[in-house]
């Protein structure tokens, strides 16, 4: 009998997503490593765009947020609840994450995304083809009927991303940031709003490694 391959064990590092010159790919060890200098390095000023301070502190202790947070989902990943989080690249140089996450997936069939970039790569459109690839995993690779997002209401770029990618409203709350009280604004893009963009509105994305994943993850 062979002996199982990596993907055998853990199908997700087969999976791999290309949009333009960028791509998507899993994360393991080294990477996340690698994913928490770069979160140290600086992803936002003073305005914190997460729901949890995870990028404050010295810079050794956010790149250990970074590492200790994809050591835990990796854990935790099963069929009736997942994050699938992955490396975003740029002509192969690491820029940031992208992620989507379920639970009770094989009901529901809606799943949630959320991303972060470096600074250096903000404000370039890189965020939108991110946000392209993951939608095109949700809805062609896993059969969603809805992705959801959510940011705060001064978060402008993600927002942006969101309405430009035609995202209805989905409700808000008042939640604390920090000690301060912030509106967080939620979106819902459902399988019908995606295909009416049509394929000719949208980049070219290809997939890699999803039967597997579906098949790992019970996703019929």
């Amino acid at each position: 009998m062979p002996t199982p391959s990596d993907v055998d064990i853990w199908p997700l590092l087969g999976v791999r997503i290309q949009v333009s010159d960028v791509e998507l790919a899993p994360i393991d060890d080294r990477t996340a490593l690698d994913l928490g200098r770069l979160a140290a390095g600086g992803i936002h000023g003073n305005f914190l765009p997460f729901s949890t301070p995870w990028t404050r502190g010295t810079e050794t202790e956010v790149a250990r947020n970074v590492y200790r947070y994809h050591s835990r989902l990796r854990h935790e990943l099963s069929p009736e609840r997942w994050s699938l989080e992955f490396a975003a690249r740029l002509d192969h140089t690491l820029i940031g994450v992208q992620s989507l996450t379920a639970e009770q997936y094989g009901t529901t069939r809606s799943a949630e995304s959320g991303s972060w970039l470096g600074q250096a790569w903000q404000g370039k459109g890189i965020g939108t083809l991110n946000r392209i690839a993951i939608l095109t995993l949700a809805f062609e690779g896993l059969g969603a009927h809805e992705v959801t997002t959510s940011a705060w209401a001064d978060n402008q770029a993600s927002n942006a991303v969101t309405r430009k990618l035609g995202y209805e409203p989905n409700g808000e709350e008042r939640l604390d940031r920090e000690g301060r009280v912030t509106v967080q604004k939620r979106f819902r893009l459902s399988r019908e709003m995606w295909e009416r963009r049509g394929a000719d509105l949208r980049p070219h994305v290809d997939l890699q490694g999803v039967e597997a994943l579906r098949r790992w993850l019970s996703i019929d």
